[in-house]
């Protein structure tokens, strides 16, 4: 008779963990957002000889979206669930181009906006940390002088750098110093 009772507690016991652990939920961890260009700089009006528009940066479609993306393998994507980017990646890019360009060239203004001045276009192909522990960018700019009798120059770019930290944090410090180092070839084909 005690067996039986106890067995009854035991089986009553194990239902009442079984159902309670049903009722219960995971929450999913928060996300967590990213600035591309997490030090912005006031423009200040400059004197400058020359004006040059960069327009906006076209991405492609596995960038458009505010998730971060991993390369994983030789040609898969990963979207992150839980880290996204706080703004556009392409309105992000053009701010940090554009302040990267004006405060290196003191001689010339770099405008998101201009009728009758050089113009920059930057086009990203590939813009991702890998599980290998590499970043990469790469792509194109195209650069169109305001006399419409030179013709439009396209350059070809392609960065890598190896992470130093895991996650996505330090993913995003590596784009960012990635994005500089174009910045920096811009400005070197703009002097010519």
């Amino acid at each position: 008779m005690l067996n039986f009772t106890l067995y009854k507690l035991l089986l009553l016991m194990s239902i009442t963990t079984g159902l309670s652990a049903c009722g219960t939920t995971v929450q999913a961890p928060d996300t967590t957002y990213y600035l591309f260009d997490a030090n912005p700089v006031a423009q200040l009006n400059k004197e400058a000889k020359t004006s040059v528009m960069l327009d906006i940066v076209s991405l492609p479609d596995y960038l458009k979206t505010n998730q971060l993306v991993m390369k994983e393998g030789d040609n898969q994507l990963i979207k992150a669930n839980y880290h996204s980017w706080a703004d556009g990646l392409g309105e992000a890019m053009q701010r940090a181009l554009l302040n990267d360009l004006n405060a290196s060239m003191a001689e010339t203004e770099w405008l998101d906006f201009c009728r009758k001045c050089t113009k920059v276009k930057v086009t990203i192909e590939h813009f991702y940390p890998d599980r290998n522990g590499e970043v990469l960018l790469s792509g194109s700019f195209r650069v169109s002088k305001r006399n419409e009798h030179t013709a439009t120059r396209v350059f070809r770019f392609h960065y890598t750098d190896i992470l130093e930290k895991d996650g996505y944090a330090g993913a995003v410090k590596k784009m960012r110093a990635l994005s500089k180092k174009l910045s920096h070839e811009i400005s070197n084909v703009i002097v010519e």
